[in-house]
């Protein structure tokens, strides 16, 4: 399995975050916000594109900013898989943005299994309206 997380995979474009965080539908599970849009035609090769953001208003420092982006990351980026698999995201892309919505900061092992959690149940969920 290709454990790489490349550009692209990352949603750069401006436009597109826009029209997610607008028109987008919204998952909670703690300690994430997963925004979400089906897109009608592919921006990439891939079948997902990922926004991660940690809010300023919580954590003040950049330094904690980064350490958790780079955690979500590292988890997102082993854990991929996930989202690769299921058989949604075949008919049509999708944009996601991954929002850290805590007040403290936890450890990367446990950002990878609260990711790993709220992956399962955001599959599970998009299976079910489809």
């Amino acid at each position: 399995m290709n454990q790489t997380f490349g550009k692209e995979y990352k949603l750069c474009s401006h436009t597109l975050i826009e029209k997610l965080f607008q028109e987008g539908e919204k998952f909670r599970d703690f300690p994430f916000l997963i925004n979400y849009l089906r897109l009608e035609k592919p921006i990439s090769q891939k079948d997902f594109s990922v926004l991660i953001s940690v809010p300023k208003r919580r954590f003040k420092h950049s330094h904690d900013r980064n350490y958790l982006k780079r955690s979500i990351i590292e988890a997102l980026r082993k854990n991929k898989f996930i989202l690769e698999e299921t058989k949604v995201f075949k008919n049509r892309p999708f944009a996601i943005a991954i929002i850290y919505n805590f007040n403290s900061l936890l450890t990367a092992s446990e950002i990878e299994d609260k990711l790993v959690s709220t992956l399962i149940k955001f599959v599970a969920q998009i299976k079910q309206i489809n």
